[in-house]
């Protein structure tokens, strides 16, 4: 009787918070991922040698800060922020759209700066045009998108600017799609790796950036197919890097050298950035220590496959133990994509978590993020996972596991469609009625299999006592 009524109470709980709480969906990307601090690390590991003012490595799929050194400095970034431009593209046009290229894409960028030389007039597909962009750093290629996707520089970089503060960014300002040098034109190590984080989740512009070659065939204008090579290092094979995937070059006298790479090793993708550095060389040494450094001292774990809920009371109600909130009829889980990024040899117990729940507002038909968990480990940032509502999962379990509901057609008009006004009975009401149902129901049998015969059972005793008063002192020896 006690776990059938616990039953419902939990039942009741879930979905009343999920209904009446007033919050807002957390937007994974709003999410601050900056909670490492300069120089400081979690593992005993010798720290890597690095010749840049700035550095970073971060990991791909949970945005945790494997190694850090003035990642919140500012600096400018020459041709890495193409790796934003090229961002935008993909999440603003499609790869089959043509990009006709103005007589300012071609003569309002420094002649002498990189070039693939096309003319005015020529018109090259979107696609010809990223790959332009991120293997030959083709700076009027990157002016002839802007005005694509934006209709002039100004704007485009206005947009750069809000995509980058929406994924994160806190230290840059951007004004041209190029990376050529102006004051006005700067970012961090930290924001690169953000920007460059939302990039390499992208699986179009990680097929791009790990191209080796690639050849625009003829054109409106030019007769002669153009050949085109990936300039970073680790890419194109001049310095092998085992698990290199990606990245991007830049360099101007100002910003010095700049180097994004991607790699994967392990089921783990991590993001390098280095900035203001000396020599090629120190930037590839450089990339390559801390790469190395991340690799070789930490490792990726599954949340979801980790994840003991039982031994978590906040979120205990995922218990597989649970029948009503088992893993294959729950309406509540976690995103089975998320990771956890620890030292090897690290504990589990040593993690801290965080769970933050922001119940949807309006309960709708899908999946609904309402809260967080977050992961710490010696005071940084882990990981994180979407605490996932399934409103048809709920559905379902209602349906099959507490009461059966009959379904309440919408009174129809002559053209069989439903007459507005009177639509059927939304789900927030069948859920509201199945809650209250449920409690009157609980307090209906509390009251048959609990108050009742507790109340039997009192007045029996009362009656004992009250013979007992009237009777000698021998009635109940037992001779």
């Amino acid at each position: 009787m006690k776990k059938c009524l616990i039953l419902m109470s939990l039942i009741c709980i879930t979905f009343s918070n999920v209904i009446t709480a007033k919050a807002e969906v957390i937007n994974p990307s709003a999410i601050n991922y900056s909670k490492s601090i300069d120089e400081k690390t979690i593992v005993n590991a010798e720290q890597p040698k690095v010749n840049a003012s700035a550095a970073i490595v971060m990991e791909a799929s949970t945005g945790a800060i494997l190694y850090s050194k003035n990642v919140h400095d500012s600096y400018y970034p020459a041709s890495i922020t193409k790796i934003l431009t090229a961002l935008l593209a993909l999440e603003n046009s499609s790869l089959g759209e043509t990009v006709t290229f103005s007589k300012k894409a071609v003569f309002d960028v420094d002649l002498d700066s990189s070039r693939i030389g096309i003319d005015v007039g020529e018109r090259l597909t979107m696609e010809e045009s990223l790959y332009g962009i991120m293997l030959e750093s083709a700076n009027e290629v990157s002016y002839a998108v802007a005005e694509h996707i934006s209709g002039d520089v100004d704007s485009f970089s206005a947009l750069m600017n809000k995509r980058a503060k929406e994924l994160g960014a806190t230290d840059s300002h951007f004004i041209n799609p190029h990376g050529l040098p102006d004051p006005d034109h700067y970012t961090s190590a930290y924001d690169m790796a953000v920007i460059s984080r939302a990039a390499i989740n992208n699986p179009t512009f990680r097929k791009i950036t790990s191209t080796r070659t690639f050849t625009i065939p003829p054109t409106n204008i030019q007769e002669k197919a153009r050949p085109l090579a990936n300039h970073h290092k680790f890419i194109n094979g001049a310095m092998p890097f085992e698990g290199a995937i990606g990245g991007k070059t830049g360099y101007t006298t100002k910003a010095k050298y700049t180097l994004v790479t991607f790699a994967e090793r392990n089921g783990m993708t991590l993001i390098s950035v280095v900035m203001s550095c000396d020599s090629i060389k120190d930037e590839y040494s450089d990339t390559s220590n801390i790469l190395n450094y991340g690799f070789n001292n930490f490792s990726v774990y599954n949340i979801a496959e980790m994840e003991n809920p039982m031994d978590t009371e906040s979120i205990s109600l995922f218990s597989n133990n649970n029948a009503v909130f088992s893993t294959t009829r729950t309406a509540l889980k976690l995103n089975p994509e998320s990771n956890i990024i620890l030292p090897n040899g690290a504990s589990l117990e040593d993690v801290k978590k965080e769970i933050e729940f922001k119940p949807i507002t309006k309960l709708v038909e899908g999946e609904h993020i309402i809260g967080t968990i977050s992961y710490s480990y010696n005071g940084m940032f882990a990981g994180s996972s979407d605490i996932i509502f399934n409103n048809v999962a709920s559905d379902t379990l209602l349906k099959s596991s507490i009461l059966p509901l009959q379904t309440v057609e919408s009174e129809k008009g002559e053209d069989g469609k439903p007459i507005i006004g009177k639509s059927n009975i939304s789900m927030k009401s069948i859920v509201i009625g199945v809650i209250v149902g449920v409690v009157v129901l609980g307090a209906g049998l509390y009251v048959i299999f609990v108050e009742i015969p507790f109340r039997k059972r009192r007045q029996a005793y009362h009656q004992k006592r009250n013979r007992r008063k009237h009777s000698s002192d021998t009635s109940y020896i037992d001779l």
